[in-house]
């Protein structure tokens, strides 16, 4: 069924070559597939500037510059830096505690709940006073 393949070795599928009109695989070496891969690369990336995007390394140099820049305003703003990271923390506890309040539900359900133990209570005393045990 599947047969082991080392790296480097073409993987099958059905590949027409309009030129010399075979059909399959063509052969080639490594070299040659690391070639080819390497001009979809550099064609990849010329497509990404075109658009004005950047590629990883730039981005990953944006980042860095980008937490550079954050740790420099800390350091020039300390106290708008300590009132935002309070901030943060506040709004991070306010997402994530339980109100003071009781929700609207509970309170109906206590309602409904202590009615009908009122009611129980009154069918119980009108009972138990007529003679009833």
């Amino acid at each position: 069924m599947a047969q082991n393949r080392s790296l480097g070795s073409a993987v099958p599928r059905g590949v027409v070559d309009t030129k010399t009109g075979k059909v399959g695989v063509p052969e080639q070496s490594v070299e040659e597939q690391v070639r080819s891969l390497r001009e979809q690369v550099n064609a990849l990336k010329d497509t990404l500037t075109e658009m004005g995007l950047t590629s990883g390394r730039a981005v990953a140099n944006t980042a860095v510059d980008a937490s550079r820049r954050a740790g420099a305003m800390a350091r020039e703003h300390p106290a708008w830096t300590a009132l935002a990271v309070i901030g943060l923390v506040a709004l991070v506890l306010a997402a994530t505690a339980r109100p003071y309040w009781p929700s609207r539900r509970s309170s109906r359900m206590e309602d409904i709940i202590a009615t009908i133990e009122d009611r129980l209570a009154d069918l119980k005393d009108r009972y138990w006073a007529g003679g009833w045990r």
